[in-house]
Formats: C-alpha cells, structure tokens, sequence
C-alpha cells in the first residue's frame, strides 16, 4: 500500500504543483500584456487625425479611433486591426510621433 502511494501520489503532487506554478505564470503575463496594452504613449502635442484628415464632426463621432482618445490615431488602429495601416505611414500625424 505504501508503495501505491508513493508511486501515485508523488507524481500527482507534482503535477499540481507545476499546475500552480504555470497559472501564476500566465496571470502574470497576462497582467503584463494588459499593461503593455493600456500604455499611452506621448504624443508630443501631435495634431489629431481627424483635423488633419479634416473629418467632419458626424463622421468622427462614430469613428472607433476618435473614442479611443487620448490614444493617437495610428496606436488606435494598430490596437484595432493587430497592425500600423500603411495609409498611417505617409501621414503626419504618425510621422511626427
């Protein structure tokens, strides 16, 4: 009986043990990511896209990179899309952040 137990129940408190451990782990990348994402970077006083792109004020209401201020718009959309949009290369507002 004992040597049933200790074949089992070692290598089940082990494996409960990594268990924890790697949940810990993933909570805190995860936290970490969380934060990584939330960051704001500078914009150093940048114009925002929608007075550069000159939208007018109907447009921008319902634009989603306009409710993500203070976020600049090229942030915005790369948090949206997973990506810069190349359209964002050539403007000013990405150019001068």
């Amino acid at each position: 009986m004992g040597l049933l137990v200790l074949r089992l129940g070692v290598p089940l408190v082990i494996t409960l043990l990594i268990s924890a451990w790697l949940m810990k782990l993933d909570q805190k990348w995860h936290d970490a990511e969380i934060a990584r994402q939330t960051r704001v970077l500078p914009t150093h006083d940048a114009p925002h896209c929608w007075e550069v792109m000159g939208c007018d004020p109907t447009k921008r209401d319902i634009c989603p990179v306009y409710r993500m201020r203070p976020l600049p718009c090229w942030q915005a959309r790369q948090r949206l899309n997973g990506r810069v949009q190349e359209q964002c290369m050539n403007c000013l507002v990405f150019q001068t952040a």
